[in-house]
């Protein structure tokens, strides 16, 4: 017995003196089929000098050059619908060969065409509270009303990846406050005239940079910016990346106070107002956005209306008995799936970092496992606003402007002697 455990400890002490640093080997041969899958991540933090440069540049679709080889991967492993990228028309695209956008192939929401995977109708009786554009100088006064309200959990926010870059901390005070982080695009495009490689980084990098601000949580719901959304969108965002497509089933208008003069903050109050009193045999999904102070004062005004009316408030996810995000439960404190944006892998992450991210490196080539979810081809009609016209693109061309370039510097990996673990495994093989 002592001989045996003599040997198995030299044997060890000899695994110690050859072994090289986990950060270079990851425990695996380098040509393992396996080694491909574990990728690691700096986790930027919004205090380091070089936090934009692990981002694309804010304001504008993510260039095909800046897009990690495994989302790349995985697009091409899907079954795309045969949808032609569509022609920017003020607010309303058009299709090649004058194809009919609402019927069943496209089904564009663009044209009030929803499919049976779309999130826009909740149960009955539930109001599924969410606002677009974030996040802005008017969010901390929307934030510090939800939480006086102790609503702060019942809110999804759709958040710009380039309003982020711009103002991660804002990003992070939602979570703080419990609020629920979404998909609202890079840049706000309308996603339907954009290649499959531009979809591809609108989603992803806001992905990426949610899920490095908030431990590594990968979303798993978005909402297209002016609802411009197709089946051709639909089957990237859910394919790649697992996404659920949110849209709505009413319209306040808050977007077009101030720029139409049919749009006042007393009169979104009345529509409002006359949603919240009227049949609750259909819930209630509403468009509405954080970007200005009007905006963010419209929800105020009518806020004690939905409880009075006899609604119960959620964020989207709950609304529809969903968890929050791909790899976590129904919190942003919940545990968290190690997982890669756009991979059904594992990944590695530095433990030392501030924030514990548990991304993909955005220059690896993770594997990623091959999924065919196209959209689905029934459709029906519903009578949800077409395309607003966003003031989101200003507030995403003020981020570009706002956000610094500097050049990435390398981050200090997070090294573990061998000699260690074989410490480690020394003692359990003494103890256990």
């Amino acid at each position: 017995m002592f001989s045996s455990t003599l040997l198995s400890t030299f044997s060890l002490i000899a695994l110690a003196a050859s072994a090289t640093p986990l950060d270079e080997s990851w425990l695996q041969p380098r040509d393992s089929a396996v080694s491909s899958l574990f990728t690691k991540r700096y986790t930027p933090s919004p205090s380091d000098s070089n936090f934009t440069s692990n981002y694309p540049a804010a304001g504008a679709t993510p260039p095909t050059d800046s897009l990690p080889q495994a989302w790349l991967d995985k697009l091409k492993s899907i079954t795309l619908p045969d949808v032609s990228v569509a022609t920017p028309n003020n607010g309303y695209p058009t299709y090649a060969n004058g194809e009919t956008p609402q019927d069943q192939k496209i089904c564009s929401f663009t044209y009030e065409c929803t499919t049976e995977d779309d999130l826009y109708n909740p149960p009955n009786g539930v109001f599924a509270l969410s606002f677009d554009d974030g996040p802005t100088s008017a969010s901390p006064s929307l934030y510090d009303f939800l939480a006086k309200n102790n609503a702060s959990t019942a809110a999804t926010h759709f958040m710009i990846g380039g309003n982020i870059l711009y103002d991660p901390t804002g990003m992070q005070a939602a979570v703080t406050a419990g609020g629920h982080i979404a998909v609202h695009t890079w840049s706000h495009q309308y996603t339907t005239t954009l290649s499959n490689e531009g979809v591809l980084g609108e989603l992803g990098w806001t992905m990426q940079i949610i899920s490095d601000l908030n431990g590594g949580r990968i979303p798993k719901y978005w909402r297209p910016p002016y609802g411009d959304v197709d089946n051709r969108v639909r089957a990237i965002a859910k394919g790649v990346f697992g996404l659920e497509t949110v849209v709505w089933n009413q319209d306040t208008g808050d977007w077009a106070i101030g720029s139409q003069a049919a749009y006042t903050h007393d009169s979104v109050v009345s529509a409002m107002n006359g949603w919240l009193a009227g049949d609750k045999s259909k819930g209630l999904l509403v468009l509405e956005h954080e970007t200005r102070d009007e905006t963010v004062s419209v929800f105020e005004t009518i806020f004690s209306n939905i409880a009075s009316n006899g609604w119960q408030l959620h964020n989207v996810a709950d609304a529809f008995g969903m968890d929050w995000y791909v790899n976590s439960g129904e919190s942003n404190t919940g545990a968290v799936t190690s997982m890669s944006v756009a991979a059904n892998t594992l990944a590695v992450t530095n433990a030392t970092s501030l924030q514990q991210s548990t991304t993909s490196s955005a220059s690896s080539a993770s594997a990623s496992a091959s999924i065919s979810n196209s959209a689905s081809s029934s459709a029906s009609l519903t009578s949800a606003q077409s395309a607003q016209k966003s003031s989101a693109s200003s507030a995403a061309a003020t981020a570009a402007a706002a956000a610094q370039s500097s050049k990435a510097s390398s981050a200090s990996p997070l090294i573990i002697p061998g000699s260690l673990l074989a410490g480690i495994s020394l003692l359990a093989a003494f103890f256990l």
